[in-house]
């Protein structure tokens, strides 16, 4: 960890990958943490995601659904199979509140919706 001139330590960037099936919306949360100096890989599905853990093995974030409609694997599946390939890797979870319980011991969970600026503020906080 860096750090800062007033003796404060700075965070490097997090590689974040987020996989969102609201195109729009995971546009705008990968926008603003770029603006923040964040390196993020954004993908529409699980399966989509899962091809770049296997070449990426320096992911520190993954921010993901819980549920994707007509995906061949669930955000659970995907954040699993990244905890075996990526050493340390965090995951957010990202859903409707019912589904919470199937994150237990996984990962983080936050509720939707969440506005933009809420989300990035979670993320800065778990990178």
């Amino acid at each position: 960890m860096l750090v800062g001139l007033r003796g404060q330590k700075a965070k490097m960037p997090a590689r974040i990958l987020l996989v969102h099936d609201d195109r729009a919306y995971m546009e705008k949360v990968a926008s603003t943490l770029q603006s923040a100096g964040h390196d993020v890989a954004t993908f529409a599905t699980p399966m989509a995601a899962l091809g770049a853990l296997e070449t990426n093995r320096k992911i520190d974030l993954l921010v993901t659904k819980v549920l994707f409609e007509d995906a061949a694997i669930h955000g659970i599946a995907l954040a699993r199979m990244a905890r075996l390939k990526c050493l340390g890797i965090r995951i957010l979870f990202l859903d409707r509140a019912e589904t919470q319980r199937h994150t237990d011991g996984i990962g983080e969970f936050t509720a939707v919706p969440i506005e933009v600026p809420d989300l990035v503020q979670v993320i800065e906080r778990l990178r």
